[in-house]
């Protein structure tokens, strides 16, 4: 295992030429990275708790769950209480962020962590039926000539 030994005093080692192009650049991605964290993500929101989330009234904290005051439904709002109720609406772009970030979670607890499909099995066969499906979609134009033709010989 020589090449885990420093070697002599005086060796002059030259560095690998892809070495001399990736660590710079490398370097600037993770300067950028932590600029763009101190600068920007450090003072938003993103990634903790929802600020109405009470440990005593709530119990566990639930990803897919909305904290704030209870609204009406969209489909019982009637015709001429549509505009107070878009008005009520939290329109900025952290309420869009964080309402994705809440259906992505509800999806994941409903399809593929829940009680009912933690199985295993279940959740590789709808990962191999999603590849199957998608890559049927990529390849479908392939036959198309072949419908067109195929009772016409």
């Amino acid at each position: 295992m020589s090449f885990l030994r420093p070697p002599p005093a005086g060796t002059k080692l030259t560095p690998w030429v892809p070495d001399l192009i990736f660590i710079p650049i490398s370097r600037a991605f993770e300067r950028l990275g932590v600029y763009f964290y101190n600068r920007v993500v450090s003072r938003t929101e993103m990634g903790l708790f929802d600020k109405r989330w009470n440990k005593n009234i709530h119990g566990p904290y639930c990803h897919w769950r909305y904290y704030g005051k209870r609204d009406t439904k969209f489909m019982d709002v009637k015709l001429g209480e549509l505009g107070g109720w878009v008005g009520r609406r939290d329109k900025t772009i952290g309420a869009f962020y964080n309402e994705f970030v809440r259906n992505i979670w509800r999806v994941h607890n409903l399809y593929y962590s829940g009680p009912v499909y933690n199985n295993t099995v279940k959740t590789i066969f709808r990962f191999v039926f999603i590849y199957s499906f998608l890559n049927w979609l990529v390849k479908m134009h392939r036959y198309w000539d072949f419908q067109k033709t195929m009772y016409h010989w």
